[in-house]
């Protein structure tokens, strides 16, 4: 029986999988969303990946090794010591979602109180800090930057942040 599952592959290499799992008849799904990509002469409308390193595809049991032999290809995501299968409604969830043109982000990150996070983007990149409240729906954090002589607490959205350890 023919189930989805995700399937890892080489960073930058979502499109050319795709096309070699499409070539040997496999089906699969490549969640792409829009981008606006910034260079300094010009701005361009590109499809990038929602999820990168990732694509999923539809195989039974038997097909599982077959689909590692694309190029790109790296493994399989488990749960369990098993290959984590996904339900067709997620599948189909994800692809209503993308259809909808609304703005999606992904984030397989979870902060909380007592999270010892850095800046990874913003003016206070490179800065460390501690996650001290979550303040309101949209998940904005107040942190309690340590690098400077005082406590400064500080609004920054949970994108800008990556976990160091938990406290």
């Amino acid at each position: 029986m023919k189930q989805w599952f995700a399937l890892y592959v080489q960073p930058r290499k979502e499109k050319v999988v795709e096309k070699g799992l499409i070539k040997n008849n496999f089906e699969c799904y490549l969640p792409l969303k829009r981008e606006v990509h910034k260079w300094s002469d010009r701005r361009k409308l590109v499809l990038c990946p929602l999820i990168p390193s990732y694509i999923f595809v539809k195989v039974d049991s038997d097909e599982m090794y077959k689909t590692l032999q694309i190029t790109g290809a790296v493994r399989f995501i488990y749960f369990n010591k098993k290959p984590a299968a996904i339900p067709d409604n997620q599948i189909e969830y994800m692809k209503e979602l993308i259809e909808s043109d609304r703005e999606i982000t992904v984030s397989s990150m979870s902060f909380q109180k007592g999270d010892k996070v850095a800046i990874v983007d913003g003016k206070f990149k490179g800065m460390e800090g501690l996650i001290i409240q979550e303040k309101g729906k949209n998940k904005r954090f107040v942190i309690r930057i340590e690098n400077i002589a005082m406590d400064l607490n500080i609004d920054i959205s949970q994108d800008e942040m990556d976990n160091i350890k938990k406290i």
